[in-house]
Protein backbone atom coordinates (compact mmCIF):
# COMPACT_ATOMS: atom_id res chain seq x y z
CA UNK A 1 0.00 0.00 0.00
CA UNK A 2 1.46 3.38 -1.03
CA UNK A 3 2.32 6.13 1.48
CA UNK A 4 1.30 9.88 1.02
CA UNK A 5 3.45 12.04 1.68
CA UNK A 6 1.41 13.63 4.12
CA UNK A 7 1.76 9.98 6.22
CA UNK A 8 5.38 9.99 5.85
CA UNK A 9 5.81 14.00 6.72
CA UNK A 10 3.77 12.74 9.99
CA UNK A 11 5.94 10.19 11.00
CA UNK A 12 9.49 12.48 10.59
CA UNK A 13 7.42 14.94 13.03
CA UNK A 14 6.54 12.44 15.43
CA UNK A 15 10.29 11.20 15.27
CA UNK A 16 11.99 14.71 15.89
CA UNK A 17 8.98 15.57 18.37
CA UNK A 18 10.11 12.06 20.49
CA UNK A 19 14.04 12.57 20.07
CA UNK A 20 14.07 16.67 19.69
CA UNK A 21 16.27 16.84 23.28
CA UNK A 22 18.71 14.59 21.80
CA UNK A 23 19.34 15.73 18.39
CA UNK A 24 19.28 19.56 19.87
CA UNK A 25 21.93 17.97 22.67
CA UNK A 26 24.28 16.92 19.85
CA UNK A 27 23.94 20.53 17.42
CA UNK A 28 24.72 22.31 20.84
CA UNK A 29 27.93 20.13 21.26
CA UNK A 30 29.11 20.27 17.95
CA UNK A 31 28.93 24.06 17.98
CA UNK A 32 30.55 23.83 21.17
CA UNK A 33 33.43 21.70 20.77
CA UNK A 34 36.17 22.00 18.33
CA UNK A 35 39.58 20.10 17.77
CA UNK A 36 43.10 21.56 16.99
CA UNK A 37 45.83 19.61 15.17
CA UNK A 38 49.92 19.51 15.67
CA UNK A 39 50.80 22.31 13.26
CA UNK A 40 48.61 24.53 14.31
CA UNK A 41 47.64 26.87 17.31
CA UNK A 42 44.48 28.69 17.98
CA UNK A 43 42.92 31.88 19.37
CA UNK A 44 39.36 31.17 21.05
CA UNK A 45 36.93 34.49 21.95
CA UNK A 46 34.36 33.91 24.01
CA UNK A 47 30.85 35.78 23.58
CA UNK A 48 31.49 36.64 27.07
CA UNK A 49 34.79 38.81 25.69
CA UNK A 50 37.12 36.26 27.13
CA UNK A 51 40.28 35.23 25.01
CA UNK A 52 42.24 32.25 24.77
CA UNK A 53 45.15 30.59 23.66
CA UNK A 54 44.98 26.99 22.39
CA UNK A 55 48.46 25.90 22.17
CA UNK A 56 48.13 21.93 22.07
CA UNK A 57 45.97 19.27 19.84
CA UNK A 58 43.07 17.79 20.89
CA UNK A 59 39.52 18.76 21.66
CA UNK A 60 38.27 21.93 23.19
CA UNK A 61 35.39 24.03 24.09
CA UNK A 62 34.73 27.33 22.03
CA UNK A 63 30.79 26.98 23.51
CA UNK A 64 30.10 29.79 20.52
CA UNK A 65 32.73 32.10 20.74
CA UNK A 66 34.74 33.04 17.38
CA UNK A 67 38.75 30.90 16.72
CA UNK A 68 41.56 31.99 14.57
CA UNK A 69 44.05 29.47 13.46
CA UNK A 70 47.52 29.92 12.86
CA UNK A 71 49.90 27.82 11.58
CA UNK A 72 52.89 26.75 13.87
CA UNK A 73 55.62 27.16 10.96
CA UNK A 74 55.41 29.12 7.41
CA UNK A 75 56.99 28.56 3.84
CA UNK A 76 56.63 30.89 1.36
CA UNK A 77 57.96 31.47 -1.77
CA UNK A 78 58.58 34.85 -3.12
CA UNK A 79 58.43 34.81 -6.33
CA UNK A 80 56.79 36.73 -9.84
CA UNK A 81 55.24 40.06 -8.66
CA UNK A 82 56.54 39.56 -5.34
CA UNK A 83 60.70 38.46 -6.66
CA UNK A 84 62.65 41.64 -5.73
CA UNK A 85 65.51 43.95 -7.39
CA UNK A 86 68.63 44.21 -6.38
CA UNK A 87 71.47 46.79 -6.87
CA UNK A 88 75.05 46.25 -6.85
CA UNK A 89 78.10 48.70 -6.17
CA UNK A 90 78.52 48.81 -9.93
CA UNK A 91 75.49 49.52 -11.32
CA UNK A 92 74.36 45.59 -12.32
CA UNK A 93 70.78 44.54 -11.16
CA UNK A 94 69.11 41.45 -11.33
CA UNK A 95 65.63 40.06 -10.29
CA UNK A 96 65.72 37.73 -7.63
CA UNK A 97 63.58 35.18 -5.97
CA UNK A 98 63.50 34.04 -2.40
CA UNK A 99 61.80 31.11 -0.36
CA UNK A 100 61.62 31.97 3.59
CA UNK A 101 60.32 29.44 6.49
CA UNK A 102 59.79 31.30 9.24
CA UNK A 103 58.36 29.87 12.68
CA UNK A 104 55.42 32.11 14.47
CA UNK A 105 55.67 33.11 18.38
CA UNK A 106 56.07 30.31 21.21
CA UNK A 107 54.53 31.79 24.14
CA UNK A 108 51.51 32.41 24.95
CA UNK A 109 51.82 35.78 25.49
CA UNK A 110 53.66 36.16 21.85
CA UNK A 111 51.08 34.62 20.39
CA UNK A 112 48.48 36.48 21.83
CA UNK A 113 50.32 39.76 20.51
CA UNK A 114 51.01 38.24 17.22
CA UNK A 115 47.33 37.81 16.64
CA UNK A 116 46.54 41.29 17.76
CA UNK A 117 49.05 42.44 15.30
CA UNK A 118 47.69 40.23 12.52
CA UNK A 119 44.00 39.77 13.32
CA UNK A 120 44.15 35.87 11.61
CA UNK A 121 45.87 37.63 8.63
CA UNK A 122 47.79 35.32 6.74
CA UNK A 123 48.25 37.35 3.94
CA UNK A 124 48.87 40.31 6.38
CA UNK A 125 51.74 38.42 7.95
CA UNK A 126 53.63 37.45 4.60
CA UNK A 127 53.79 40.69 3.50
CA UNK A 128 55.15 41.93 6.45
CA UNK A 129 58.19 39.38 6.11
CA UNK A 130 57.86 40.24 2.30
CA UNK A 131 58.86 44.20 3.44
CA UNK A 132 61.44 43.39 5.71
CA UNK A 133 62.93 40.99 3.97
CA UNK A 134 62.91 43.67 0.25
CA UNK A 135 65.15 46.06 2.30
CA UNK A 136 67.24 44.11 3.88
CA UNK A 137 68.17 42.68 0.41
CA UNK A 138 68.30 45.88 -1.40
CA UNK A 139 70.80 47.23 1.41
CA UNK A 140 72.92 44.03 1.01
CA UNK A 141 73.34 44.52 -2.87
CA UNK A 142 75.71 47.49 -2.69
CA UNK A 143 78.26 45.60 -0.65
CA UNK A 144 78.99 44.10 -3.82
CA UNK A 145 79.37 44.17 -7.33
CA UNK A 146 77.23 41.74 -9.55
CA UNK A 147 79.97 39.97 -11.05
CA UNK A 148 81.39 39.20 -7.79
CA UNK A 149 78.00 38.07 -6.75
CA UNK A 150 77.73 36.16 -9.57
CA UNK A 151 81.36 34.41 -9.21
CA UNK A 152 82.28 34.00 -5.99
CA UNK A 153 79.96 36.33 -2.96
CA UNK A 154 76.43 34.75 -3.26
CA UNK A 155 77.16 32.44 -0.38
CA UNK A 156 77.95 35.91 1.73
CA UNK A 157 75.13 38.35 0.03
CA UNK A 158 72.61 35.01 1.27
CA UNK A 159 74.10 35.35 5.07
CA UNK A 160 74.30 38.82 5.16
CA UNK A 161 70.58 39.47 3.68
CA UNK A 162 69.73 36.25 6.96
CA UNK A 163 71.25 38.46 9.35
CA UNK A 164 69.38 41.30 8.72
CA UNK A 165 66.43 39.73 8.42
CA UNK A 166 66.44 38.25 12.03
CA UNK A 167 68.81 41.17 13.75
CA UNK A 168 67.88 44.18 11.60
CA UNK A 169 69.32 46.36 8.41
CA UNK A 170 72.73 46.74 9.28
CA UNK A 171 74.74 50.52 9.55
CA UNK A 172 76.38 50.73 6.28
CA UNK A 173 79.68 52.99 5.18
CA UNK A 174 80.47 53.93 1.73
CA UNK A 175 84.31 53.85 0.30
CA UNK A 176 86.27 53.15 -3.18
CA UNK A 177 86.94 50.06 -4.66
CA UNK A 178 88.55 49.11 -7.25
CA UNK A 179 87.35 46.14 -9.76
CA UNK A 180 89.84 43.51 -10.64
CA UNK A 181 90.07 42.29 -14.28
CA UNK A 182 87.93 45.36 -15.26
CA UNK A 183 89.06 48.01 -16.80
CA UNK A 184 87.44 51.52 -19.34
CA UNK A 185 88.36 52.69 -22.61
CA UNK A 186 92.00 53.78 -21.87
CA UNK A 187 92.91 50.16 -20.15
CA UNK A 188 92.56 51.29 -16.71
CA UNK A 189 91.44 49.39 -13.40
CA UNK A 190 87.65 50.34 -13.03
CA UNK A 191 87.18 52.55 -9.50
CA UNK A 192 83.00 52.25 -7.88
CA UNK A 193 82.40 53.21 -4.43
CA UNK A 194 81.38 50.35 -2.72
CA UNK A 195 79.41 49.45 0.81
CA UNK A 196 80.87 48.11 3.78
CA UNK A 197 79.12 46.55 7.00
CA UNK A 198 79.86 48.78 10.02
CA UNK A 199 81.11 46.41 13.11
CA UNK A 200 80.98 47.55 16.77
CA UNK A 201 84.86 47.83 17.86
CA UNK A 202 83.91 46.45 21.53
CA UNK A 203 82.09 42.89 19.99
CA UNK A 204 82.78 42.98 16.45
CA UNK A 205 79.68 42.39 15.95
CA UNK A 206 77.58 43.93 12.97
CA UNK A 207 76.11 47.81 14.24
CA UNK A 208 72.44 47.62 14.09
CA UNK A 209 70.55 50.98 12.51
CA UNK A 210 67.50 49.74 12.82
CA UNK A 211 65.60 46.49 14.56
CA UNK A 212 64.09 43.70 13.17
CA UNK A 213 60.09 44.33 13.03
CA UNK A 214 60.09 40.14 13.07
CA UNK A 215 61.70 40.53 16.47
CA UNK A 216 58.78 42.47 17.23
CA UNK A 217 56.77 40.34 16.09
CA UNK A 218 57.92 37.58 17.71
CA UNK A 219 58.50 35.78 13.87
CA UNK A 220 61.86 33.55 14.05
CA UNK A 221 63.51 32.76 10.65
CA UNK A 222 64.40 29.48 10.30
CA UNK A 223 65.39 28.89 6.46
CA UNK A 224 65.98 31.34 3.98
CA UNK A 225 66.98 31.23 0.21
CA UNK A 226 67.59 32.61 -2.72
CA UNK A 227 65.98 30.14 -5.47
CA UNK A 228 66.46 32.00 -8.54
CA UNK A 229 68.66 35.44 -10.07
CA UNK A 230 68.26 36.75 -13.39
CA UNK A 231 70.41 39.75 -14.18
CA UNK A 232 69.66 42.91 -16.20
CA UNK A 233 71.01 42.68 -20.01
CA UNK A 234 73.89 45.14 -19.52
CA UNK A 235 75.34 42.70 -16.65
CA UNK A 236 74.70 39.61 -18.60
CA UNK A 237 76.60 41.28 -21.52
CA UNK A 238 79.57 42.29 -18.82
CA UNK A 239 78.96 38.73 -18.01
CA UNK A 240 79.36 37.45 -21.55
CA UNK A 241 82.43 39.83 -22.24
CA UNK A 242 84.31 38.35 -19.21
CA UNK A 243 83.19 35.00 -20.18
CA UNK A 244 85.49 35.13 -23.78
CA UNK A 245 88.02 37.09 -21.75
CA UNK A 246 88.41 34.40 -19.43
CA UNK A 247 87.74 31.74 -22.08
CA UNK A 248 90.94 33.52 -24.26
CA UNK A 249 92.79 33.25 -20.68
CA UNK A 250 91.88 30.11 -20.27
CA UNK A 251 93.03 29.09 -23.75
CA UNK A 252 96.16 30.29 -23.22
CA UNK A 253 96.90 29.09 -19.94
CA UNK A 254 96.09 25.90 -21.55
CA UNK A 255 98.96 26.83 -24.55
CA UNK A 256 101.04 27.76 -21.85
CA UNK A 257 100.49 24.27 -19.90
CA UNK A 258 100.86 22.47 -23.46
CA UNK A 259 104.12 24.07 -23.63
CA UNK A 260 105.20 23.62 -20.30
CA UNK A 261 104.02 19.79 -20.57
CA UNK A 262 106.28 19.60 -23.55
CA UNK A 263 109.19 21.32 -22.09
CA UNK A 264 109.21 19.41 -19.24
CA UNK A 265 108.97 16.22 -21.44
CA UNK A 266 112.05 17.16 -23.32
CA UNK A 267 113.73 17.64 -20.23
CA UNK A 268 113.05 14.34 -18.55
CA UNK A 269 113.68 12.70 -21.73
CA UNK A 270 117.37 14.30 -21.30
CA UNK A 271 117.91 13.33 -17.74
CA UNK A 272 116.05 9.71 -18.30
CA UNK A 273 118.79 9.72 -21.42
CA UNK A 274 121.53 10.66 -18.65
CA UNK A 275 120.79 8.20 -15.99
CA UNK A 276 120.81 5.91 -18.70
CA UNK A 277 124.30 7.02 -19.61
CA UNK A 278 125.81 7.09 -16.37
CA UNK A 279 124.30 4.20 -15.67
CA UNK A 280 126.36 2.12 -18.05
CA UNK A 281 129.45 4.52 -17.24
CA UNK A 282 128.71 2.71 -13.77
CA UNK A 283 128.50 -0.50 -14.66
CA UNK A 284 131.81 -0.12 -17.04
CA UNK A 285 133.51 1.62 -13.94
CA UNK A 286 132.15 -1.24 -11.72
CA UNK A 287 133.35 -3.83 -14.01
CA UNK A 288 137.16 -2.22 -14.45
CA UNK A 289 137.09 -1.41 -10.47
CA UNK A 290 136.37 -5.67 -9.89
CA UNK A 291 138.41 -6.08 -12.72
CA UNK A 292 141.36 -4.78 -11.36
CA UNK A 293 140.32 -5.98 -7.37
CA UNK A 294 140.53 -9.41 -8.85
CA UNK A 295 144.01 -8.80 -10.13
CA UNK A 296 145.35 -7.26 -7.42
CA UNK A 297 143.88 -9.94 -5.46
CA UNK A 298 145.58 -12.43 -7.87
CA UNK A 299 148.73 -11.21 -7.48
CA UNK A 300 148.94 -10.62 -3.52
CA UNK A 301 148.20 -14.21 -3.82
CA UNK A 302 150.43 -15.09 -6.11
CA UNK A 303 153.09 -12.83 -3.39
CA UNK A 304 152.25 -14.91 -0.49
CA UNK A 305 152.71 -17.74 -2.15
CA UNK A 306 156.05 -16.76 -3.74
CA UNK A 307 156.69 -15.31 0.23
CA UNK A 308 155.59 -18.86 1.54
CA UNK A 309 158.39 -20.65 -0.70
CA UNK A 310 161.19 -18.27 -0.17
CA UNK A 311 160.51 -18.13 3.52
CA UNK A 312 160.14 -22.73 3.45
CA UNK A 313 163.42 -22.24 0.97
CA UNK A 314 164.93 -20.45 3.40
CA UNK A 315 164.07 -22.92 6.59
CA UNK A 316 165.14 -25.81 4.63
CA UNK A 317 168.81 -24.12 3.86
CA UNK A 318 168.97 -22.55 7.38
CA UNK A 319 168.12 -26.25 8.74
CA UNK A 320 170.84 -27.83 5.50
CA UNK A 321 173.66 -25.08 6.93
CA UNK A 322 172.83 -25.75 10.51
CA UNK A 323 173.60 -29.80 9.99
CA UNK A 324 176.37 -29.04 8.10
CA UNK A 325 177.77 -26.81 10.70
CA UNK A 326 177.00 -29.36 13.33
CA UNK A 327 178.74 -32.64 11.06
CA UNK A 328 182.09 -30.14 10.63
CA UNK A 329 181.66 -29.12 14.27
CA UNK A 330 181.67 -32.85 15.20
CA UNK A 331 184.45 -33.83 12.81
CA UNK A 332 186.98 -31.06 13.76
CA UNK A 333 186.30 -32.47 17.29
CA UNK A 334 186.89 -35.73 16.40
CA UNK A 335 190.25 -34.93 14.22
CA UNK A 336 191.59 -33.16 17.21
CA UNK A 337 191.30 -35.80 18.90
CA UNK A 338 192.55 -38.31 16.66
CA UNK A 339 195.74 -35.48 16.61
CA UNK A 340 195.89 -35.76 20.25
CA UNK A 341 196.38 -39.18 19.88
CA UNK A 342 198.93 -39.47 17.65
CA UNK A 343 201.34 -37.07 19.72
CA UNK A 344 200.45 -39.08 22.44
CA UNK A 345 201.04 -42.38 20.46
CA UNK A 346 204.69 -40.56 19.24
CA UNK A 347 205.55 -39.52 22.64
CA UNK A 348 205.25 -43.11 23.91
CA UNK A 349 207.36 -44.30 20.76
CA UNK A 350 210.20 -41.92 21.52
CA UNK A 351 210.31 -42.51 24.83
CA UNK A 352 209.79 -46.25 24.65
CA UNK A 353 213.07 -46.43 22.08
CA UNK A 354 214.96 -43.76 24.61
CA UNK A 355 214.35 -46.64 27.19
CA UNK A 356 214.87 -49.60 25.11
CA UNK A 357 218.05 -48.09 23.51
CA UNK A 358 217.96 -49.98 20.61
CA UNK A 359 217.95 -47.28 17.70
CA UNK A 360 220.62 -45.87 16.27
CA UNK A 361 221.32 -42.11 16.41
CA UNK A 362 219.94 -42.16 13.01
CA UNK A 363 216.84 -44.20 13.46
CA UNK A 364 216.27 -42.10 15.90
CA UNK A 365 216.49 -38.65 14.38
CA UNK A 366 214.57 -40.08 11.57
CA UNK A 367 212.05 -40.97 14.27
CA UNK A 368 211.51 -37.61 15.62
CA UNK A 369 211.18 -36.33 12.18
CA UNK A 370 208.79 -39.03 11.51
CA UNK A 371 206.84 -37.99 14.76
CA UNK A 372 207.19 -34.05 13.97
CA UNK A 373 205.43 -34.87 10.16
CA UNK A 374 202.77 -36.43 11.64
CA UNK A 375 202.03 -34.33 14.62
CA UNK A 376 202.18 -31.04 12.14
CA UNK A 377 200.26 -33.04 9.60
CA UNK A 378 197.44 -34.31 12.45
CA UNK A 379 197.62 -30.75 13.48
CA UNK A 380 196.93 -29.75 10.22
CA UNK A 381 193.90 -31.80 9.33
CA UNK A 382 192.38 -31.11 12.48
CA UNK A 383 191.30 -27.54 11.40
CA UNK A 384 190.13 -29.17 8.02
CA UNK A 385 186.05 -29.66 8.19
CA UNK A 386 185.75 -32.99 7.60
CA UNK A 387 182.07 -34.35 7.52
CA UNK A 388 181.13 -37.25 10.07
CA UNK A 389 178.82 -39.01 7.84
CA UNK A 390 179.56 -39.15 4.32
CA UNK A 391 175.92 -39.25 1.82
CA UNK A 392 176.37 -39.92 -2.14
CA UNK A 393 173.93 -40.36 -4.46
CA UNK A 394 173.00 -39.98 -8.03
CA UNK A 395 174.04 -36.13 -7.67
CA UNK A 396 175.23 -36.37 -4.40
CA UNK A 397 172.68 -33.97 -3.18
CA UNK A 398 173.56 -31.04 -5.44
CA UNK A 399 171.23 -29.24 -7.94
CA UNK A 400 172.48 -29.90 -10.54
CA UNK A 401 171.43 -28.59 -14.82
CA UNK A 402 169.33 -31.28 -16.68
CA UNK A 403 170.90 -33.49 -18.90
CA UNK A 404 174.37 -33.17 -16.52
CA UNK A 405 176.41 -36.14 -15.82
CA UNK A 406 176.61 -37.53 -12.17
CA UNK A 407 179.30 -40.20 -12.76
CA UNK A 408 182.39 -37.87 -12.30
CA UNK A 409 180.73 -36.63 -8.84
CA UNK A 410 181.23 -40.35 -7.60
CA UNK A 411 184.49 -40.85 -8.36
CA UNK A 412 185.26 -37.33 -6.81
CA UNK A 413 183.59 -38.45 -3.91
CA UNK A 414 185.25 -42.21 -3.88
CA UNK A 415 188.88 -40.38 -3.88
CA UNK A 416 188.24 -38.31 -1.79
CA UNK A 417 187.60 -40.95 1.18
CA UNK A 418 190.72 -43.15 0.34
CA UNK A 419 192.93 -40.27 0.57
CA UNK A 420 191.11 -39.16 4.26
CA UNK A 421 191.62 -42.82 5.09
CA UNK A 422 195.08 -43.39 3.78
CA UNK A 423 196.32 -40.14 5.69
CA UNK A 424 194.10 -41.74 8.53
CA UNK A 425 192.09 -39.46 8.83
CA UNK A 426 188.69 -41.73 8.35
CA UNK A 427 188.48 -44.92 10.16
CA UNK A 428 188.53 -48.48 8.56
CA UNK A 429 184.77 -48.28 6.72
CA UNK A 430 183.08 -51.36 7.41
CA UNK A 431 181.14 -52.90 5.07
Amino acid sequence: MNKSPYDILAKIAKFVKRYAICILFIVALRFSIGNNNDQTWLVVQYPWGAVRVIDTAGWYFKFGGSYWSYPRNWQVEYDKEFSFKVVFNDGGSAIMNAMVRFASPMTPEGKRKFHQLFGGNEDAVEAAVWAHLSDAMKSSGPVMSASEHQSSRRGEFTALVQDQLQKGLFEMKRLSKTLQDQYDDKGKPITVYATEVVFENSTNEQRVARASPLTDFGIVITQFSITDVCYDDQTQKQFAQKKEAFLAAEGSKAQREKEVQERLMVEERGRREKAETEAIAYQEKAKAVINAQREKEVEELNASRKLAVAQLTKQEMETVAQQELEIARMAKQRAIEESEAQIILASAREKSLSLGGAISEKDQILAEIDSKTRIGVARELSKINVPQFIISGANDGAISSPGASSSGSVNETLMNVFLLKQLGVLPEIKK
